[in-house]
């Protein structure tokens, strides 16, 4: 039996795709922000942990409704969560809705890492402008502000 050959590059046959376009830049944005964070003495958060503080900040506050929106396990969502509650940025309250349920909810340095974030992300923004030029950050923003809308299926 012969053994596959293992080529060094994948070729798709079609240019750079907007998927690996848009990765370049947020892999750009949360290299940059960890940085501004480990400035402050803080130790880096994975992009693990990043995600947790995004769901965070966009209303999701379960390991499952987290781990819906990521397409990962719920343990591995539970996993980066209690790292989180070790460094003391997050706690787990009971849902007073469902108590078999825990709540995902900010520490005091969780919110104040979270608004420090914020205010990186603000300025890497800014800085993003000055390189790209500004007319292209704002279109590039205007843009990303439309929603696609529903995940899109093959007929």
């Amino acid at each position: 039996m012969n053994k596959p050959q293992a080529n060094e590059v994948f070729d798709s046959g079609y240019p750079v795709n907007l998927m690996q376009l848009l990765l370049v830049y947020y892999d750009w944005f949360d290299a940059s922000l960890q940085k501004v964070l480990e400035s402050s003495g803080e130790k880096a958060f994975s992009k693990a942990q990043s995600s947790i503080f995004m769901n965070l900040a966009e209303g999701r506050n379960t390991a499952v409704e987290i781990a819906r929106h990521i397409g990962v396990s719920k343990q591995a969502v539970n996993k980066t969560v209690n790292e989180l509650v070790e460094r003391g940025f997050l706690t787990l309250v009971t849902d007073s809705e469902d108590k078999r349920s825990k709540r995902i909810l900010p520490t005091r340095a969780g919110l104040e890492k979270g608004r420090q974030a914020a205010k990186a992300l603000h300025e890497l923004e800014q800085e993003l402008a000055r390189r790209i030029g500004r007319d292209k950050a704002e279109a590039l923003r205007a843009i990303l502000e439309v929603s696609p809308g529903m995940v899109y299926e093959q007929r």
